[in-house]
């Protein structure tokens, strides 16, 4: 099983109809997802403005806590 994270910028719906901020399509958001899917990505950064936060959440410490925190799951243990 795997589990993907979506860190979505403002994306074009009904919660944000009174935002006045650039926003991306759902369907845009729902094709990156799927790509990302396709390809392994554990993060998912499916828009321009998510993507510029993405090499400071790999970097991060949220991101090196999930790290060793998964080393002690029984999949990694069992290698």
């Amino acid at each position: 099983m795997k589990v993907h994270a979506v860190l979505a910028g403002p994306v074009n719906t009904d919660m944000t109809r009174s935002l006045n901020i650039p926003k991306v399509s759902p369907e845009s958001v729902a094709r990156a997802i799927l790509n990302g899917m396709e390809k392994g990505e554990e993060d998912i950064f499916p828009d321009p403005m998510s993507e510029g936060i993405a090499e400071g959440w790999h970097s991060g410490v949220a991101k090196a806590l999930e790290r060793q925190f998964a080393a002690y799951t029984p999949e990694s243990m069992a290698r």
